[in-house]
């Protein structure tokens, strides 16, 4: 499939930002490709399969492997120079030549992933973004697919770079008064929070303070208190009685995500056989990683990336479609939070495409009780 053709839904950060289509994708567990475009014209392809993204690249080799791998001091700038050399692919060539372990290497391209998709979290308001449901972008290029459980993705995009969202005050104006309940469902593992966020999450377990009462109480730095409310937000693991956390579901499937999973700190080498593989001819110095399997082998390994199949029979509870194509639940949300009509490309947003809110409602659990807080807006 191509890009050329008309988008499910497209938009730019400025109204979406960023962390909110990535809940959006593992809330309704889409298949397919979202391509972001800065305004410098630097393109980002992310593939997502049943609401985890698998594979980024974007177009200006953002964090190669090769820079990873001197910056991780596991290589020599010799020793990398050598290998791009050969114009083959930097990741067979330095296991094939003994330079470094297929751990390694395995460990150090989650790293790139865990960057790459980072760096989604602080690309400008101004860039746009187009959704195309199904396509398969991306499906034979690289490595294997990662796997990163997505609340952790989400969290450390969030952690970097969280103002960056043109959403987060808003969202934390919105929820200011209210008593603050941790989900049940909460892991605060898949997440990976580090110590000092970790702090918060027991404030949060041991009392149900407000947003203001939390900041004045000094458990953590304020920017990161912040970034986690509105984190905590924008998935319902904040409890105000309004549905199920985002990705609560996938948490059999998925492994939890350590803060050390998402270290980019020193790896101690080891001797150790390399794995068979080959070099495909790949442009010099491009550094990127692809499967250490020669292509017959490959034909006949099952794949380990789930098939891009609807993701609509396989969610828990309602159907986000409620009768409707995942095409059109997806046109008619996305696109309407980026200010689009469903079914035109661009153009004026309606009066109630302006206010409307498709990412889940804030609601505490007590609304409407007498004396209670009034009930906010969704974030």
């Amino acid at each position: 499939m191509s890009p050329d053709g008309l988008a499910t839904a497209e938009g730019d950060l400025e109204r979406t930002p960023f962390a909110h289509l990535f809940v959006y994708a593992v809330e309704h567990r889409l298949t397919g490709a979202l391509i972001l475009v800065e305004p410098t014209g630097a393109a980002h392809t992310l593939r997502i399969v049943r609401g985890n993204p698998v594979k980024i690249r974007p177009s200006d080799g953002y964090a190669r492997l090769g820079e990873i791998l001197l910056e991780e001091g596991v290589i020599t700038a010799e020793i990398l120079a050598e290998a791009l050399a050969t114009r083959g692919l930097l990741g067979d060539v330095l296991l094939l030549s003994g330079c470094v372990d297929a751990a390694t290497i395995d460990w150090l391209a989650q790293v790139q992933f865990v960057r790459r998709m980072m760096r989604l979290f602080d690309l400008p308001p101004e860039t746009k973004y187009r959704y195309f449901d199904g396509l398969d972008a991306l499906a034979e290029w690289g490595g294997d697919p990662a796997k990163v459980d997505p609340l952790a993705l989400l969290w450390a995009g969030l952690r970097e770079h969280g103002e960056r969202s043109t959403r987060l005050q808003r969202t934390l104006e919105r929820i200011g008064a209210v008593p603050l309940r941790l989900h049940p469902a909460l892991e605060p593992g898949r997440f990976g929070f580090r110590e000092g966020e970790l702090a918060v999450i027991e404030a949060l377990e041991s009392s149900t303070p407000t947003l203001a009462a939390l900041l004045r109480s000094g458990v953590a730095p304020e920017p990161i208190v912040r970034k986690l409310i509105y984190a905590l937000a924008i998935t319902r693991y904040l409890d105000f009685g309004t549905g199920g956390p985002v990705g609560a579901e996938l948490s059999s499937s998925v492994p939890p995500a350590s803060a050390a999973s998402l270290s980019l700190g020193r790896v101690q080498l080891r001797a150790t056989v390399h794995r068979v593989g080959a070099a495909a001819p790949d442009p010099a110095g491009d550094g990127e990683r692809a499967p250490v399997l020669v292509r017959g082998r490959r034909r006949d390994r099952p794949s380990s990336e789930p098939s891009p199949v609807s993701t609509v029979s396989t969610v828990t509870g309602a159907s986000p479609l409620s009768g409707g194509s995942l095409s059109a639940a997806v046109a008619a949300e996305l696109a309407s939070a980026a200010g689009l009509d469903v079914g035109r490309a661009a153009g004026e947003p309606s009066e109630t495409d302006r206010d409307r809110e498709p990412w889940g409602s804030l609601a505490p659990a007590d609304e409407g009780a007498a004396g209670g807080p009034s009930r906010p807006e969704d974030p």
